[in-house]
């Protein structure tokens, strides 16, 4: 068998005994073509998943982790699979702690916003939380951005905040928690702290704004939750196990975002079959699984409510459904606690 990708869920592909090729989808939950066509499309969506995750960092070979979940699915091995698969998601959950100065001027950019800008997108660009790119910008955090406005990020967590009369550091200190030894730190250049002029710029490091919680949206339209978070009986190796996600049973409906944020993983997730991983502000993560089409890639922008692709069964599914987990700092957490269902 042969298979070649044409796009949007489409692939040009062979069966044996099968004297032309067929153009159109492949269904993986139909028993008869899953083990024609389960292994290549693995190793398509598997190539280009974890390539896009491991590439430069030195840290894992992708070729090695889709031969052994190769291996492992062609031998029926479910238990080793699921394992796998959850090693490889967790250097996927898992963040890089960022680059800080320890001391020293802050560098201040000026960022001009260009067509398709939101001010997530430029937020999570940076890794600098959107609040304070707004309180730095003197803009609201709901604002529609212009094409050329010009927004001031700092180069590490923080706000820039301009002085107005009447201002006092330590009551500016005290309103977004920060510590004043730290403000001293971190501004250099100020003659004194106890008499800072109107209009002078000071930056906050790991400033806090005080915002309502955000908004979070169903990953997909209707549908009946038929698996929640929590401990549970496997249903394929029927041992106890900890479900981290809930699921929830759709026939191939459109799964979208359900917060603003970035594609970081789009791919073959061993047994999460057709996977993305949307990284979101405040140390959040989405992931979606068992998909039958992927309408993203790695690196990509998403609204809150954007088509991210088509639920399905892949991988180590029972039947049609989507599998959705919530992230927070790199631990699951119950989607319902954000979420209504």
């Amino acid at each position: 068998m042969s298979l070649v990708h044409l796009g949007g869920g489409n692939f040009l592909y062979s069966l044996p005994g099968r004297r032309f090729p067929v153009v159109g989808r492949i269904e993986l939950w139909r028993k008869r073509n899953r083990s024609r066509a389960l292994g290549f499309v693995a190793l398509n969506f598997l190539f280009i998943g974890v390539m896009s995750l491991f590439s430069g960092s030195g840290t894992a070979d992708p070729i090695t982790d889709m031969r052994e979940l190769r291996r492992l699915e062609e031998e029926g091995n479910i238990a080793e699979l699921e394992a796998r698969t959850e090693e490889i998601k967790g250097r996927i959950f898992s963040d890089a702690p960022e680059q800080t100065s320890d001391s020293g001027n802050v560098e201040i950019r000026q960022y001009r916003v260009r067509p398709g800008d939101t001010l997530s997108s430029i937020a999570l660009r940076h890794r600098v939380p959107a609040s304070l790119v707004a309180a730095s910008s003197r803009i609201d955090v709901h604002s529609v951005l212009r094409v050329g406005q010009t927004l001031l990020i700092p180069d590490r967590p923080g706000l820039i905040y301009q002085f107005k009369p009447g201002d006092t550091l330590a009551a500016i200190a005290q309103h977004y928690s920060v510590r004043i030894d730290e403000v001293s730190r971190d501004n250099p250049d100020l003659a004194s702290l106890d008499m800072i002029e109107p209009g002078t710029r000071v930056f906050l490091p790991n400033a806090r704004i005080p915002i309502p919680p955000p908004q979070w949206l169903r990953p997909v339209r209707g549908g009946r939750v038929t698996s929640g978070f929590g401990w549970r009986r496997h249903p394929m190796l029927g041992t106890r196990h900890l479900h981290t996600g809930i699921d929830i049973a759709v026939y191939h409906q459109t799964v979208t975002a359900v917060r603003d944020g970035q594609v970081i993983f789009a791919g073959w997730l061993g047994s999460y079959g057709n996977a993305i991983v949307v990284r979101h502000e405040s140390g959040y993560k989405s992931l979606y699984a068992h998909l039958s089409r992927i309408q993203v890639r790695p690196g990509q922008f998403v609204r809150a409510g954007g088509a991210l692709g088509i639920s399905g069964s892949t991988g180590a599914s029972t039947g049609p459904h989507l599998h959705f987990e919530l992230i927070r700092n790199g631990r699951p957490i119950n989607p319902r606690l954000q979420i209504r269902f």
